[in-house]
């Protein structure tokens, strides 16, 4: 963790094949952050979150997160062009 964490307070964390998702809190700013860190890609991004949304964007980082932090995801996912092939 670096310096400009280090009054984040970790309220949950979860992991499940390299993905970890963890749920933090600044008493200070009162701001809540939904960071994430995928292992098996090398992607690592985290966004604020609006504490009513807290608990579902911790669930479901992909669909809270702003598109600038999940870009590399939509530019490595295979194309859904369902367009004949010749």
């Amino acid at each position: 963790m670096n310096a400009s964490m280090t009054n984040w307070t970790e309220l949950a964390d979860r992991e499940t094949d390299g993905l970890e998702v963890r749920l933090l809190w600044s008493e200070t700013t009162g701001r809540v952050l939904v960071a994430v860190d995928d292992t098996r890609v090398g992607h690592r991004f985290a966004f604020d979150v609006p504490r009513g949304d807290a608990l579902a964007a911790f669930h479901h980082p992909f669909a809270y997160a702003p598109a600038r932090a999940t870009r590399r995801y939509r530019a490595a996912e295979p194309s859904t062009d369902l367009q004949l092939q010749r």
